[in-house]
């Protein structure tokens, strides 16, 4: 198990050091002097007009800073997470420094307010002035400057959308605080909000009573738009592994709406869906990964591959035209939406319009898609059934109903005669 880790340790920082990262400097109002920042920008970044990034910003640029940053580009590599831009912030721990409490009450040292200030009022508004930020702000931090991260939890206006707290050095006045910030207001808020908070079975006994007391009472809260994910890691051999595995938990918690449609997904909230209303999710989803994370992520054809199922079995495939339309729109050089819409006709019956649909679809297709020829027998079974369809009869050969009446009284036709 140690060995596992310390591989995985190590091809995290192989993975963060291998990219460019800058030393900035950052000048400060509050400290009167430049403050130091690593900042971490993505693949793309200089070069990509549209996108926008979230940004992460890791209160040590140290160890945890090298983590997150190795993490984050191994779950962007796997499509798991957007791309991130990712800030360290140089912290110093001493007492009555940066991210110090006062013991008695709780609250911030003048140290630790000016520090809380900088990333409000200075940091934060250089890297949107400078960089291509999303408005999807994480606040990561360990042990003590843990605790100091869950002060930005009071903000009238929440600067964050994600708290992100390891093993945070809790005390009986920060939980105390925590239950002064009224944190049902952000239920009335358009966003969605985050906050991971995790402990160790090398913490103190105090503390892990502290989590447990944490846990309860905001779960108790039940709030709609602050999701909440605490991690107890009891089988660690110690606390570095603990710091280690946390990213695992931290990026399917701050990022869930982000990864394509898993099998919990699909059976929790699409399989039992109307077909309209499975296109309509699928929608929505990247509506809100969009809006959420700055992220201009197109329609994945695996997350339309799921819902695929549910608009051709159920209501006789009546809206698989809706489908078609839909990926048409998001996916244009692809055939999958004309084959969608071409499966809609056939099932109705129209095989001209069918035809006309599977040869659009079939003209999009590589000629060295493995997949090309055998698409090609959905145009040859609708020219058969085309071929085969039972011919209607001329006007001309249908018999005007008064003869058919003379052809069935014969007889009648020729008293007539007789009388006249």
């Amino acid at each position: 198990m140690r060995n596992l880790i310390l591989a995985v340790f190590l091809l995290i920082n192989s993975v963060a050091f291998a990219q460019k990262i800058y030393n900035k400097k950052v000048n400060s109002v509050q400290f009167n002097a430049d403050r130091d920042i690593k900042l971490y920008l993505p693949q793309g970044h200089d070069t990509d007009t549209i996108r926008k990034y979230p940004v992460a910003i890791v209160l040590n640029n140290d160890y945890l800073f090298d983590i997150y940053l190795g993490n984050s580009k191994i779950y962007a590599a796997a499509d798991l997470t957007p791309k991130q831009i990712v800030v360290g912030l140089d912290v110093d721990f001493g007492i009555n420094k940066d991210v110090s409490t006062v013991g008695k009450s709780g609250g911030l040292t003048d140290q630790s307010k000016k520090f809380y200030n900088y990333i409000k009022s200075e940091l934060i508004p250089y890297l949107e002035a400078n960089y291509k930020t999303s408005p999807y702000l994480t606040i990561v931090g360990d042990g003590e400057a843990a605790n100091f991260l869950l002060h930005f939890l009071k903000e009238q206006k929440p600067i964050f959308n994600a708290y992100v707290c390891i093993s945070p050095m809790l005390t009986d006045q920060s939980i105390r605080l925590l239950t002064t910030y009224n944190l049902k207001r952000l239920d009335d808020l358009d966003n969605q909000f985050y906050l991971y908070m995790s402990s160790n079975a090398f913490e103190k006994q105090e503390r892990k009573d502290l989590f447990e007391q944490a846990k309860k009472g905001l779960e108790s809260l039940e709030l709609k738009n602050l999701h909440l994910a605490f991690k107890d890691y009891k089988e660690v051999p110690n606390k570095p592994a603990a710091i280690v595995k946390a990213p695992t938990d931290i990026f399917s918690t701050i990022f869930e709406l982000y990864p394509r449609i898993s099998k919990e997904e699909f059976d929790t909230k699409i399989k039992d869906l109307e077909p309209l209303d499975a296109i309509k999710y699928l929608e929505s989803k990247y509506i809100e990964i969009e809006y959420l994370y700055g992220t201009n992520l197109n329609v994945r054809f695996e997350d339309i591959y799921a819902i695929e199922g549910i608009v051709i079995d159920k209501l006789d495939g009546d809206y698989l035209r809706v489908l078609g339309d839909f990926v048409m729109i998001k996916h244009p050089d692809s055939h999958l939406g004309e084959y969608y819409v071409g499966k809609y006709h056939e099932l109705g019956k129209n095989y001209e319009q069918a035809l006309f649909y599977y040869k659009e679809a079939y003209g999009k297709m590589e000629l060295s898609d493995s997949n090309a020829e055998l698409f090609y027998e959905n145009i040859i079974r609708i020219e058969n059934a085309i071929k085969n369809a039972p011919k209607e009869q001329p006007l001309e050969d249908i018999p005007l109903e008064d003869e058919e009446k003379k052809d069935e009284n014969p007889d009648e036709d020729d008293e007539e005669k007789e009388d006249e």
